[in-house]
């Protein structure tokens, strides 16, 4: 068993002439900070580390002199949504986030991907939003969805505050 520990880099930036293995995950598994799995050519990877960090496609968890093992994030089924102006995009978010659904980025302008729910594509139905249902990646890179309460979006380890002007302020102590 291999103990990953940090996350070396990733195939879609720096990619490797190395023999290539892959774990393949989920979406819904790419949020955990631990985990173990079997890659495809039967090495067993444990993953631990310290934060949450999401899970890209193409991560590297593991390389030597031979090989290299990488997430493959597995295709799933999506709900793809077409925006055809900004105040469309807003109601989209709005609707997604009030779910407490998670939003990617879709491959085109104002587009955007969220896991397939029913009840998310009647809605769109009943707002006469472009969409349609496919499958696809949903790759950490680009979510877009973070539950403030949960995460630190800046990376500042300090509170974040909403002001009545609807600026955000972050408070360092």
């Amino acid at each position: 068993m291999i103990l990953a520990q940090a996350i070396l880099g990733n195939l879609h930036q720096q990619p490797s002439s190395k023999e290539l293995d892959y774990i393949d995950l989920e979406w819904f598994d790419t949020q955990r900070k631990m985990g173990r799995w079997v890659s495809r050519a039967g090495v067993e990877i444990a993953l631990k580390l310290p934060k949450p960090v999401g899970l890209r496609d193409g991560d590297i968890l593991f390389e030597d002199s031979a090989r290299v093992v990488a997430i493959n994030i597995l295709p799933t089924e999506v709900i793809c949504v077409y925006a055809h102006d900004y105040a469309q995009v807003a109601r989209v978010c709005y609707e997604v986030g009030n779910r407490h659904a998670s939003l990617y980025y879709g491959d085109q302008h104002l587009s955007f991907k969220t896991p397939f729910e029913k009840p998310l594509k009647i809605l769109f139905e009943k707002l006469g939003v472009t969409h349609e249902v496919l499958q696809s990646k949903l790759d950490n890179a680009q979510r877009i969805s973070v539950s403030a309460p949960h995460a630190d979006p800046l990376g500042l380890g300090a509170p974040l505050k909403f002001q009545d002007s609807d600026q955000l302020v972050v408070i360092k102590r």
